[in-house]
Order: C-alpha cells, then sequence, then structure tokens
C-alpha cells in the first residue's frame, strides 16, 4: 500500500537513540551516519540513561504528533498499544505504514 503524508514530515532522532545507535559500533555505522543527515531534527531528552525505548513510548503517548520508524519487534508491540500513533518500518524494500488514520488516506480492510 503506499500512503501519501498530506502535511510535511520532518524526520526526527532523539539524543537517547543516537547514543544507542553509537554504542552499536560499526555494524551500524551506515545508520549513524543516516543519522547525522543534517535534515534530521535532534530531539533533545531530559532524562537519565539512554534506553531508547522507554523513552520514545513515553514521548509518543504525550504528544501524538509522531509516526515512530522502527524495526524492533518489541517497540512495535509497545506502540501498537498506543492509540492514534503510526508505525513507519521497511519491508520486502518497501516502506511500510502501519496504523495510518482515515483521515490521511489510510484503506480500511
Amino acid at each position: 500500500y503506499y500512503y501519501k503524508l498530506f502535511e510535511k514530515c520532518i524526520p526526527c532522532i532523539t539524543d537517547c537513540v543516537m547514543a544507542e545507535i553509537e554504542k552499536l559500533g560499526q555494524k551500524y555505522r551506515v545508520a549513524l551516519r543516516i543519522a547525522k543527515d543534517p535534515r534530521f531534527e535532534r530531539l533533545p531528552c531530559t532524562h537519565k540513561g539512554t534506553y531508547a525505548d522507554d523513552c520514545l513510548v513515553q514521548r509518543v503517548t504525550q504528544h501524538k504528533c509522531y509516526i515512530v520508524a522502527t524495526v524492533d519487534r518489541d517497540l512495535k508491540r509497545r506502540i501498537r498499544k498506543i492509540p492514534g500513533v503510526p508505525i513507519m518500518y521497511i519491508s520486502n524494500h518497501r516502506y511500510n505504514i502501519e496504523r495510518m488514520p482515515d483521515d490521511y488516506g489510510a484503506p480500511r480492510f
């Protein structure tokens, strides 16, 4: 399915997600290079520690203006419990957005 977003979308990355990617080392150097792209907006974190999943869940629970992009199964499971928060992931070399609100033209099943 192809979804067209009718608003400008700014890719964002939190400080704790960036710290987590940096800790993963050489294997994730491409992800780190993408995350450091100047077009990504950095979202500062005020919490202690760098566990990114808790930070993201808390952020989207408070502000439901985000689409969460992840391939992490556990994080997707947690985000699905929050009403109104779409999840973006890559499958078969294509971007997929699950749970897109009907206002944005998502198909009804």
